[in-house]
Parts: structure tokens; C-alpha cells; sequence
């Protein structure tokens, strides 16, 4: 058996063993007795303190969000000799998207003798890449961009040794880097490439990032996309706002943004040290002595993954990614960069911000134990416990999402969703943001400790794309069947069963001593974890019966 599947044996035993002698020996309700007693519960409630603590930097940001925004970042001018910029779109077997961000990436307005693009197409299979190669020389033909087809025999750091590769290969001073989902808007380096300057025209010299948002192409598709859609307007409309103005630092997103070349260099280049590569290349650069900058009026929409597996993948490669962060550049932040103690503060909270996941988890582990004996604040008055346990996440998740959903206008704009009735809609999203989010919890405990403890240069896998735009298909029209993307990891399936299984087992002991509080939220925690998994099969039943229909 592998390790982890060891230790997910090792806690089943543990917990059955702590289960049964609590549900024997302790009964619901008594109160703490004793300091012994009460500093226990104060040590099983560490992690939910620690939840607090990120929670409350999370309203930092979205309450002090208003006054940033209302001095958002303003452009300077281009210099006289307009500079060259170089586009690149990193790719791996793309066939559904990679002739739509080709052509995105050569309608850019800008001067033909000072703009490159660079397809890097890792591809593996032979008739994408002939495919995608004669797109690029025909494109080329057609609008007089400088477009070149790039291609690796091998795919040695994955997408950031891509980019490396490619960046050496021009003498650009700007690298602007899109996915392959993602279409930029034609006036995307006309409205980026002036933050570099000053407004005589002067370049900024410690900037090295603009970040622009993420927009969204098919948001309203499904229950699925809707959710992610909220968590980007939040994440990017208030979060990277607040943080680009107040501690100058945003990570790049690893797409639909624009990279200085100096500062690319003076960090060390492109390397596969992190699933996130993005984001490890951004944190070197801030320990260079960097700023980056957020830019929300300018969208750039991108495809939203729209099943399960390929969101899950994603998710467990951003965990995982985010993980190993704190293993390479988490001692330099805590003890060697230098700067002020709160934008310290700041900067840890940023970068160990996947350890939500572990405590949320472990949490929800403990806490049933703390209810059956009597060390949690429900013993001192139901009140206490919906104060404490209910009200901070659930206002939280009420109060990002509101503000997220009225202010991401920018994002909504050009497909005029941005009345009363679209707005509302926006803040309904909140409900499938909460279920699935707590679906995908042991998920994400999962990977964020592949990737504390796991190897540093894990397998870069791609998020499959379908060229999905959200537009409902014509009857009878056939369906794009939709690629799949599978965790490898069986260990990841059995602890969400052990997770699964421990809920189970909570909410019948609730049940039997009449704890409804407590049995309510073992069933929504159980009933989110298992639709999340059992959802993918549903569908497929349903096209399934559509489709004999049809016929």
C-alpha cells in the first residue's frame, strides 16, 4: 500500500477507536469544569481560532476594498519608439481552443514591427500539431503578425520551461501570457502596456507584473460554473484590488497578464519548482525587489472548467501548488525579505493561505468529538455555538459574495448583465459557492498535503478546455463530448469515503441523544461531499436518457 493510503488506515482505526469510547463513556452537555478543562477545549479549538484569523484578513481586504477602488491605477504614456511585446500562448494538445487564442492574440492592436507571437505547443499529438502549426504560418499570411510555431520534443518543466524556452528566443521588453481558454480583448496591450510608464512617457523601472481580470465565457452554463465564476469576481475584483493598492503585490495568475522582461530575469527566469509556477516566478520578484500591479477595468474572458474531474484537477494542482510555495519561499518571507511587520503579516497570510483547507477539514473532524464532550460552546447555551461556529464563515461567505457579485461590473459589461436582476442573480451564486466548497474540502486536505509532504516537481496536469462558451446548443444538435480529467490518487478517493463515513456516523449518534444542531450540519457537510462526488454520474445518466429520447 502506498503511504498515504497507510495513514487514511491509521486514522480509520484511531478515530473508530476515539468514536466508540466517546459515544460510551461522555455525555452531551455538561459544561467545562475546571481550568484543565477549559484549556483542553481551548487547545482542541486551535483549529478554528486559526480559521478566524484568515477569515478576519479576508474582511480586511473586502471591507477596505471600497476605498482603494476609488483611486484605481491610472496608465501613463507610451514612449515615443512604442516597445515590443511579445505574446505567448503556452498550449498542450489543444485542439478545441488553440485557433481561437491565435487568432485573439494577432488582432491585437498593436504596431505590427513591435508585437510577436509565440505558440508554444507542447503537444503530443500529431494531428493537433499540424493542425495548430498550419493555423499559425496561415494567420501569419493573413495579418502580417510575426507568428511562430513553437515546438518541444520533450516537455521538461512543463509549461514554465515552455516559456523559458520561448523567452530567449526574442529580444521583446514585454511578455504578455494567455491560456489557451482565454480571449483578449483587441485593445488588451493598448490599455496594459502604458501602466509600465509614467505619464512624460518614462518607464516605471521596479514594476515587473500588470495583471489584468479574468472574465468569464460561460458562466451561466451550469451549477458548476456559476460557482467558480463568484469565487474569481471575488477573488480578483476585491481581493487582488485591496492588495495591489495597499501592499503593492498581486501573484501573476499565469494568464491574461503582462511580465517585464527584466524582471522575469532579475528573478531568476521561468522554473518548475511549483505546481504554480505563476506564482513562485511572482514571489521571487517581489524578494528582487518588484512591485506588481492589478488592473480590474481591464477582462479578459476565459472558459471556466465544466465538469467535475476537470475541476477537480485544476483544484488540486492549485493546492498542491500553493503548498509547495510555503516549502520553497516561506522562511525567506518569514525571516530574510525585508520590510514593514504588517505587510509581513500580510505576505504570510497570502502565501499559507492553503492551509484553510487542512484546518477546515480537521475541524470538522474534532468538533464532533468536543459536542459529544460537552468542551464546545453549545454547552453554555445554543446561542454561543451559532455565534461562534455559524455566524463568522457564513457571514463571511454572504458578505464577499454580495460585494463581489454588485461590483465585478467590468467583468459583466460587454454582454450588458449588469442591471438590478443581473446583479441579484450574481449574489444567488453564493449558495452553489458554499456547497461546493464544502464538496470539494477533502479534496483540496488532500492535496495540500501531497503538497507539503509530496516531491517538489509533481506532474504538471493541464485543465482540459472545450472551447465552451455558456450558448445553449440548437435541439438535436450533437453534444461536444467532454474530455476528462481524473486524480490518479486513489488515496484521494478513500479519504474522502473515511471523511464520508465519519459523518455518517456523527450524525446517527446525533440523532439518537436528539442533538439536531449538530446532526443538521453532519448531513450537510455529508450531503455536499457525496453529491459532489456522485454528480458527474448523474449527468451522464441524464444525457444518457436525453439522448435515447432524441432518438
Amino acid at each position: 500500500m502506498k503511504r498515504a493510503q497507510i495513514g487514511i488506515a491509521a486514522a480509520m482505526i484511531l478515530w473508530s477507536a476515539a468514536f466508540g469510547f466517546i459515544t460510551q463513556y461522555a455525555a452531551i452537555g455538561p459544561k467545562p469544569d475546571g481550568w484543565q478543562t477549559v484549556a483542553l477545549a481551548i487547545v482542541l479549538h486551535a483549529p478554528f481560532l486559526a480559521i478566524l484569523s484568515f477569515l478576519a484578513f479576508g474582511l480586511i481586504e473586502r471591507f477596505d476594498y471600497f476605498r482603494i477602488a476609488a483611486r484605481p491605477p491610472r496608465p501613463g504614456n507610451l514612449p515615443a519608439r512604442v516597445p515590443k511585446v511579445c505574446v505567448q500562448l503556452p498550449m498542450f494538445n489543444e485542439d478545441a481552443v488553440a485557433e481561437r487564442i491565435i487568432a485573439a492574440a494577432c488582432a491585437l492592436q498593436w504596431p505590427r514591427d513591435a508585437l510577436e507571437v509565440q505558440v508554444l505547443d507542447d503537444s503530443t499529438d500529431e494531428a493537433t500539431r499540424v493542425r495548430v502549426r498550419a493555423f499559425c504560418e496561415q494567420i501569419a499570411a493573413e495579418t502580417g503578425v510575426d507568428c511562430r510555431w513553437i515546438h518541444r520534443t520533450d516537455r521538461q518543466g512543463y509549461k514554465a520551461g515552455a516559456l523559458e524556452a520561448a523567452r530567449i528566443m526574442t529580444d521583446a521588453r514585454y511578455f504578455a501570457i494567455f491560456d489557451a481558454d482565454f480571449i483578449p480583448p483587441p485593445d488588451f496591450l493598448a490599455r496594459t502596456i502604458p501602466h509600465f510608464y509614467d505619464i512624460t512617457g518614462r518607464s516605471i523601472p521596479d514594476l515587473a507584473v500588470v495583471q489584468a481580470q479574468w472574465g468569464h465565457l460561460n458562466d451561466t452554463e451550469s451549477f458548476l460554473t456559476c460557482a467558480q465564476a463568484l469565487w474569481v469576481d471575488d477573488h480578483h475584483t476585491l481581493q487582488k484590488t485591496w492588495r495591489s493598492g495597499v501592499i503593492g503585490f498581486v501573484n501573476f495568475t499565469g494568464t491574461a497578464g503582462v511580465w517585464r522582461r527584466e524582471a522575469i530575469a532579475a528573478a531568476g527566469g521561468w522554473r518548475a519548482a511549483s505546481l504554480v509556477e505563476d506564482c513562485e516566478l511572482s514571489i521571487r520578484a517581489l524578494f528582487a525587489g518588484y512591485r506588481t500591479r492589478f488592473v480590474g477595468s481591464i477582462v479578459a474572458p476565459a472558459e471556466l472548467p465544466n465538469t467535475i474531474a476537470a475541476y477537480r484537477s485544476q483544484q488540486k494542482r492549485w493546492t498542491q501548488g500553493w503548498a509547495q510555495l510555503q516549502r520553497l519561499h516561506m522562511k525567506t518571507l518569514l525571516l530574510r525579505y525585508p520590510t514593514s511587520l504588517a505587510r509581513r503579516a500580510y505576505l504570510l497570510y497570502f502565501a499559507g493561505i492553503s492551509w484553510q483547507w487542512f484546518l477546515w477539514t480537521m475541524w470538522i473532524l474534532i468538533l464532533p468529538f468536543l459536542i459529544a464532550s460537552g468542551l464546545w460552546l453549545g454547552a453554555l447555551g445554543m446561542e454561543y455555538a451559532v455565534a461562534a461556529y455559524v455566524f463568522p464563515p457564513l457571514f463571511f461567505a454572504l458578505f464577499a459574495g454580495m460585494i463581489a457579485a454588485n461590483e465585478a461590473r467590468p467583468t459583466y459589461a460587454l454582454q450588458s448583465r449588469n442591471g438590478l436582476g443581473s446583479r441579484l442573480l450574481r449574489m444567488a451564486r453564493v449558495v452553489p459557492y458554499m456547497i461546493l466548497n464544502t464538496g470539494m474540502m477533502p479534496h483540496h486536505f488532500c492535496a495540500f498535503l501531497e503538497g507539503m509532504l509530496g516531491p517538489l516537481h509533481a506532474e504538471f496536469v493541464r485543465t482540459p478546455k472545450t472551447a465552451s462558451t455558456g450558448i445553449t446548443s440548437a435541439p438535436g444538435t450533437p453534444k461536444t463530448p467532454r474530455p476528462k480529467a481524473k486524480v490518479k490518487d486513489a488515496s484521494y478517493l478513500w479519504f474522502e469515503l473515511f471523511f464520508s463515513v465519519t459523518l455518517i456516523a456523527w450524525a446517527a449518534y446525533f440523532i439518537h441523544v436528539n442533538q439536531s444542531f449538530a446532526a443538521f450540519w453532519s448531513l450537510w457537510i455529508l450531503a455536499c461531499v457525496a453529491g459532489l462526488r456522485a454528480a458527474p454520474a448523474l449527468h451522464a445518466a441524464f444525457l444518457a436518457k436525453d439522448s435515447a429520447n432524441a432518438r
